[in-house]
C-alpha cells in the first residue's frame, strides 16, 4: 500500500490516510466496538504492515530563512558526487577544482545534519567530491541566517542533510554505479523496535579529473626590464575514500528524546603534474629553465561524535535542548618534486610531509518558549573550542649520498588555537493574521593564539575580540504559499589555517605561497528582498540582494626581487556585491521544467593606500544560470536533462572565467520500484572546457589557460529490501517535526 501525500500539509494527509486504511478492520469489530467502551478509542498499538510512505516534494523549496534543494528527486544525480549535485543548487557555484562559492563568496560555512562535521575538515572540495549525491536528501541554503546559528560564513551556509530513514521495523538499500568521471558503491540499513532506532550507512566514492594548463607571467623588476616566464603542464587528479555513519534514536518518553550518531570518513587523494618551464626577456626567445614532475599524495580520516537531547514541556511549543559535538579531521599530505634539466637529467629532487590536525569541540543549549499564541521567545549559549595543528618536514636528495637530508630552514610547525563563547536571544511575533516578524541578537567573544615553533620558536597571542551580531526579518503571505520577506543580519569570517599558516610553499620556486597569521576576521552586513509564490503546477522566487564588508580578507599577489610570483593574504579588501537570484519552476503532469540562476555587480577595492596593492580594484558582472527539465515516459520509465553556466567570479587583481556543465540521465524502475538502473552522461557536447584567469598588479600581469576534460559516462544500480510498519499513535501525539540543528569553515583559496 502506498500513501502519497504533498510536502504541505503532510500531517494531515498522513493522518487521514492511516485512518482509512484502518477503517476496514474497524467495520469488522463494529459489535465490539458498540458493547466495549475502551474500544471505542484508538488503539495505540494497531499496526499496519507494508506501508509505504512517499512524500510528493518540489524540487526547490523557498522556505521563510532558507532555500531548499530536494536532492532525492533529481534523477540526474544518480552516481554523482556532492559536488556535482551541489553545482545545481540555486545560488551555488562550484568551479572544476570543487571549490564552493555563493555569489560570488567562497566563505561559505559548511554544515552536515545541521552540525559542522570532521567530514568536511582541511579540504571541503575533496570531501565533497568523496561523499556520493545518493546519501543526500536535501541541501538547505541559508543567505541570511537568524541568530541562532553561529555568525560564521559571511558568504552563508550550506547545510548538507543526510538520508535516514525511521519506520518501525526495517528497511535498506544497495547500490553502486561506474563511470568515466565517478563510481560509487554503499548501502543503508535502519532499523526500528518499539522506542529505538538504529541506522547504519555505508559507502564509498571515487573521482578523476585530468587536462592542462598554460602559465604566462610578465613582470618588469626594478631595473625597468621586462621579462617573461612560460609554463605549461598536464596533470591528472584522482581521490576517493569510504564513510560510515553510525545513528542511535531514543525516544525516552512521550516528551523526551536522545540521539547519538557517530561518523567517520577516509581520504585518499593523488595529483600528479608534469610541467616545463620556460623564461627570458619579452622581446627575445625564452630559454628552457627546467621541467619538473611532482607527485602528490593525500590520505586523512575525519569523525563525528555527537548527541542531541530535546525535552518538550507539556506547555505546547516549549522545549529545551543540549546539544554535543565532538569532531577531528586528519590530513597526511606527502610531495615527491622531481627537476630536469633540457637534457632529461635530473638535477634536483625534494619531498615533504605535513600532518595536519583540526580538532573542535562544542556544546550548545536552546530555549524556546511561547510567549503567548503569536509571539515566541528563543535563546540559547555555545561555547566552541578549536585547535589546529600543522607539522611540515622537507627533504632534498643528496645525489653523492643517493638519499634524501632534512632542509632544516624550510620545517614548519604551526600551532593555532580559537575558543569562542556566544549567546544569543530572538523574538518573533505573528501580527495581523499574514505577518510576522523576528529579531534577534547574538554576542560572540574570541580569544585566539598561536605558535610557529620551527623553523624558529615565535608565540604570538591576539587580541580577543567580541562582536555583536543583529538579525531581523519581516514577511508577509499571499495565499497558501505567496510571501514578500525583507532580512537583515551581520555574519563574521574568521581565518582558516589556510589562511593563517606563513608556512612558504615552494614546490615550485618561481610561484610561492605563504600565510599570514595577523588576520583579523571579516565582517559583513547582509539586506535581502525577497518575493514569490508556489503552487501545485508551478512557481518562482526572487531574491535581491545587497552585500558589504569594509575588512575582507583577500589574496593578493606580488613579485620579489627575485623575480617570484608571491600569493600572500590580507584584510585589505572593501567588497560590493549587489544582485538578484531568481527561481522558477513548471510542471504538467508527466514533465516539468526548472529554471534558477542570477546577475550579481561585484565591486572590489584595496583598503591599502601604500605598496603594491595601493588603488587596486576590480569590478563586473557575475552571472549564473541552470536549467534543467524531466518527463516521466511511463511508470517505469523517467528522462532528465540539466546545464548550467557560470561567468566570471573576481578577485581584488583579476577574474577567473568559469564554465559551462550539462549532463542526461535516464532511469529504469522495475518490480514495483524495489530496484533500478540507471545511465548518465556528464557533457557530451562540452566534452573539454576552457577556464581563463588573469590577474594584475604593479609590475606584473598572470595570464592562466586551462583546458579540462569534463565529459563522463555513468551506469548505476540501486536496490531496496525490508519491510515496514506504521505505529499508529494517538492523533493527539501525532507530530512530524522538522528539527534545524546547529553548525565548518569551506574556504578554500586559490
Amino acid at each position: 500500500m502506498n500513501i502519497i501525500v504533498p510536502n504541505r500539509n503532510i500531517r494531515v494527509f498522513v493522518f487521514l490516510g492511516l485512518m482509512s486504511s484502518l477503517s476496514a478492520f474497524g467495520q469488522t469489530k463494529n459489535a465490539a466496538d458498540s458493547t466495549s467502551p475502551e474500544r471505542k478509542k484508538l488503539d495505540s498499538s494497531e499496526k499496519i504492515e507494508a506501508v509505504e510512505i512517499r512524500v510528493q516534494k518540489n524540487l526547490i523549496e523557498n522556505q521563510a530563512d532558507k532555500l531548499v534543494y530536494n536532492a532525492a528527486e533529481d534523477v540526474t544525480s544518480k552516481g554523482a558526487s556532492a559536488s556535482d549535485l551541489l553545482s545545481k543548487v540555486p545560488m551555488v557555484e562550484v568551479d572544476m577544482d570543487g571549490n564552493v562559492s555563493m555569489r560570488g563568496n567562497r566563505n561559505v560555512r559548511f554544515l552536515v545534519n545541521g552540525r559542522p562535521s570532521g567530514l568536511l575538515t582541511g579540504n571541503p572540495a575533496d570531501a565533497l567530491r568523496s561523499l556520493s549525491a545518493d546519501d543526500i536528501e536535501k541541501i538547505e541554503v541559508i543567505t541570511n541566517p537568524s541568530s541562532k546559528y553561529d555568525a560564521e560564513g559571511s558568504g552563508g551556509i550550506i547545510n548538507i542533510i543526510t538520508k535516514n530513514k525511521k519506520l518501525q521495523g526495517s528497511t535498506g538499500n544497495v547500490r553502486m554505479g561506474l563511470g568515466t568521471r565517478s563510481a560509487h558503491l554503499g548501502g543503508q540499513y535502519s532499523y526500528q523496535k518499539g522506542k529505538t532506532n538504529v541506522s547504519v550507512n555505508l559507502g564509498s566514492h571515487f573521482w578523476r579529473s585530468w587536462g592542462d594548463e598554460i602559465t604566462e607571467r610578465i613582470n618588469t623588476d626594478a631595473s625597468g626590464e621586462t621579462f617573461r616566464m612560460l609554463q605549461v603542464s598536464d596533470q591528472t587528479n584522482w581521490g576517493g575514500g569510504p564513510r560510515l555513519t553510525v545513528g542511535l534514536d531514543y525516544q525516552i518518553s512521550d516528551r523526551q528524546s536522545l540521539i547519538f550518531t557517530v561518523s567517520g570518513n577516509g581520504r585518499l587523494r593523488n595529483s600528479y603534474n608534469n610541467w616545463n618551464t620556460k623564461l627570458g626577456p619579452i622581446d627575445s626567445s625564452l630559454a628552457f629553465l627546467w621541467s619538473q614532475k611532482t607527485d602528490r599524495w593525500n590520505n586523512g580520516y575525519g569523525y563525528d561524535v555527537g548527541f542531541d537531547y530535546r525535552y518538550q514541556s507539556k506547555k505546547k511549543g516549549r522545549e529545551f535542548s543540549v546539544s554535543g559535538l565532538s569532531t577531528q579531521g586528519n590530513s597526511l599530505d606527502d610531495y615527491w618534486a622531481d627537476r630536469l634539466n633540457n637534457s632529461s637529467v635530473s638535477f634536483w629532487k625534494e619531498r615533504s610531509h605535513n600532518l595536519g590536525i583540526n580538532i573542535e569541540n562544542s556544546l550548545q543549549m536552546d530555549w524556546i518558549e511561547p510567549l503567548n499564541a503569536n509571539t515566541t521567545w528563543e535563546s540559547g549559549a555555545k561555547f566552541i573550542g578549536r585547535l589546529v595543528t600543522s607539522d611540515y618536514t622537507f627533504d632534498s636528495f643528496n645525489y653523492g649520498d643517493q638519499d634524501y637530508r632534512a632542509i632544516e630552514a624550510r620545517n614548519n610547525e604551526f600551532r593555532y588555537y580559537q575558543n569562542v563563547y556566544a549567546v544569543y536571544t530572538q523574538l518573533g511575533y505573528n501580527f495581523l493574521k499574514y505577518y510576522s516578524v523576528r529579531v534577534g541578537a547574538r554576542y560572540e567573544f574570541t580569544e585566539f593564539g598561536g605558535a610557529l615553533t620551527k623553523p624558529d620558536n615565535t608565540k604570538f597571542n591576539g587580541q580577543p575580540y567580541a562582536n555583536l551580531v543583529p538579525s531581523f526579518l519581516i514577511s508577509r503571505k499571499f495565499g497558501m504559499a505567496g510571501f514578500v520577506r525583507f532580512n537583515y543580519n551581520r555574519r563574521i569570517q574568521r581565518p582558516s589555517l589556510f589562511y593563517l599558516n606563513p608556512y612558504t610553499n615552494l614546490s615550485d620556486p618561481l610561484n610561492i605561497q605563504q600565510g599570514n597569521p595577523y588576520l583579523e576576521p571579516e565582517i559583513g552586513d547582509n539586506f535581502e528582498l525577497s518575493f514569490g509564490n508556489y503552487t501545485k503546477v508551478g512557481g518562482f522566487g526572487i531574491n535581491f540582494f545587497h552585500k558589504r564588508v569594509d575588512n575582507a580578507i583577500e589574496t593578493y599577489r606580488t613579485v620579489n626581487e627575485n623575480r617570484v610570483y608571491v600569493t600572500t593574504y590580507g584584510n585589505i579588501g572593501k567588497n560590493r556585491n549587489n544582485g538578484f537570484d531568481l527561481n522558477m519552476n513548471i510542471k504538467g503532469k508527466d514533465w516539468g521544467v526548472f529554471l534558477n540562476g542570477g546577475l550579481s555587480y561585484v565591486e572590489i577595492s584595496s583598503t591599502v593606500d601604500t605598496g603594491a596593492v595601493k588603488d587596486v580594484s576590480a569590478k563586473g558582472w557575475m552571472y549564473s544560470m541552470g536549467l534543467r527539465a524531466n518527463y516521466n515516459i511511463n511508470e517505469k520509465w523517467a528522462i532528465e536533462a540539466f546545464g548550467r553556466v557560470n561567468a566570471p567570479t573576481f578577485s581584488l587583481q583579476g577574474y577567473t572565467q568559469n564554465w559551462l556543465f550539462h549532463t542526461i540521465g535516464i532511469k529504469r524502475r522495475y518490480n514495483k520500484d524495489k530496484w533500478g538502473l540507471g545511465f548518465g552522461l556528464d557533457n557530451p557536447f562540452t566534452p573539454v572546457i576552457n577556464l581563463k584567469t588573469k590577474n594584475v598588479g604593479n609590475g606584473f600581469t598572470f595570464n592562466q589557460d586551462r583546458n579540462l576534460n569534463v565529459w563522463g559516462v555513468r551506469v548505476n544500480f540501486d536496490y531496496k529490501f525490508g519491510k515496514v510498519e506504521s505505529e499508529m499513535k494517538n492523533p493527539r501525539e501525532l507530530k512530524i517535526k522538522n528539527e534545524d540543528l546547529k553548525q565548518e569553515n569551506g574556504q578554500s583559496g586559490m
